[in-house]
Parts: structure tokens; C-alpha cells; sequence
């Protein structure tokens, strides 16, 4: 690419280019000249045409984010129903803030899209899926405890934590089966391990750690994902 400057009429002698200082600048591009003011017109135009263009997929994004959303919502709450129907130690101690629920739900689309943005991928895997939603749901924590079990005398550690095991129940479910029944499976024995040896220490099973994790440290949805990428690499190489 060239920079180049044509006085307007090239004939002319150099006297009449001092009279006349008005120089015309062009871009010799592949053989092509382009002048910079019809070429700073052109980028303006485009700018313009393109920002509106982004304003218009932003507005439909934004649409398809929305609907999604109230389907989800919808499904996680007949997912807490059946969740909190099978402890009746914890069902009348809690309740679901449908509010903090929506904005667990908004946060885990609006990373799954900015993935895809930064991606090119048109579909999240199930790893990512599992990883967002457990990650949104222990930062929201839309099970509430009512005001009336709120002292030490009522709660428990089952109701404590009652948040990030609804969390992981959730994000369990976008997982292959064999990944689920082999997180069951290694659990159970592990539990069976440690009544037989009482007087050792306490043996903490994969899903015990998860656990931990999400209750004392700091983690993020990548980690997650690399979390479930292994345990499926370590099922799959079994």
C-alpha cells in the first residue's frame, strides 16, 4: 500500500501548485487508487451500518436470552419441587427466591453466549452446561432459609448446604449417566470404606470435594469445566 500526493492537475508547472495548494491525496492499493476522503467516507458509512447491525442481533440476543431463560426457570423450579419433596428434614425449613432463581438463570445464559461469541461455537457442550449452572446457582443461592429456622437450634449442615447440593443435583443432570453412576458408585464405597474404619481418618469421596469447593473456595466456570473434562477422560479411559 502507497501513500501517495497528485497535485489536481499534474500539467502544470510547479509555479501553479504554489498558487493552487489544494493537494488531492490517494491510496494506491493493488493497483487501485482510493481517495482518502471518499475512502473516510466509506469507513464512516460501514461504521454506521454496522453498529445498527449489532444493535439489531443485540436486541434479538437479547430476546432469545429472555425466552430461554423463563423455559429454564420453569424447569429448575419443578426440579427444586422434586428436589425438596425427598428431605423432609429441609422442606419446611426453606424456601425458592423465584427472584435470585431469575438471576442465576440470566447470568448462566449471558456466560454461555459470551462463550459462544468468543468461541464461534454454536452449541455449549454439556461440561459447560454443568460447570455455568452450578456456578450460578452457589453464587445466587435461591434457596432461602425462612426467618422462623434461621437460629443454631435449627439448622443443619443438610440445610446449609443446601444451595450447592441443589446446584450440583442441576448441573449433574446435562452429565452422561456413566459419569453420574460412577460419582454414586466411587461415593457409596467410599461412605461403606470409612464405617469399617472408624478409627482412621475420614476418606472425602469426588463428590465430598466438590463440595468443599464450592463452600470454601474460590472457583470459577473454566475450572469446573476442566473438573468434568477429566472425570469424563478418566470414565471414558476406564
Amino acid at each position: 500500500m502507497l501513500l501517495i500526493k497528485m497535485s489536481n492537475n499534474s500539467n502544470q508547472a510547479n509555479s501553479s501548485v504554489e498558487k493552487n495548494n489544494a493537494v488531492s491525496e490517494y491510496l494506491l492499493i493493488d493497483g487501485k487508487r482510493y481517495l482518502i476522503p471518499k475512502l473516510e467516507q466509506e469507513i464512516a458509512t460501514l461504521e454506521k451500518e454496522v453498529t445498527e447491525t449489532k444493535a439489531n442481533i443485540r436486541g434479538k440476543v437479547d430476546e432469545l436470552i429472555l425466552k430461554k431463560v423463563i423455559l429454564r426457570e420453569d424447569s429448575l423450579v419443578k426440579q427444586f419441587e422434586r428436589f425438596i419433596a425427598r428431605k423432609p428434614n429441609v422442606k419446611n425449613a426453606v424456601y425458592l427466591n423465584k427472584g435470585l432463581l431469575h438471576f442465576a438463570v440470566k447470568s448462566y445464559y449471558d456466560d454461555i453466549h459470551r462463550y459462544k461469541d468468543y468461541s464461534g461455537s454454536i452449541w455449549a457442550n454439556n461440561h459447560k452446561q454443568t460447570a455455568y449452572t452450578i456456578k450460578w446457582i452457589v453464587r445466587f443461592k435461591p434457596i432461602q432459609i425462612k426467618q422462623e429456622f434461621d437460629n443454631d437450634k435449627s439448622l443443619n449442615n443438610e440445610i446449609l448446604d443446601i444451595n450447592l447440593i441443589f446446584a450440583l443435583r442441576c448441573g449433574f443432570s446435562f452429565l452422561d449417566r456413566k459419569i453420574i453412576d460412577l460419582i454414586s458408585k466411587e461415593k457409596k464405597d467410599v461412605e461403606e470404606s470409612n464405617l469399617k474404619n472408624e478409627a482412621k481418618e475420614k476418606k472425602p469421596s469426588f463428590y465430598d470435594k466438590l463440595l468443599y469447593i464450592l463452600r470454601y473456595r474460590p472457583f470459577t466456570g473454566k475450572q469446573l469445566v476442566s473438573i468434568f473434562e477429566a472425570l469424563e477422560l478418566n470414565v471414558n479411559n476406564s
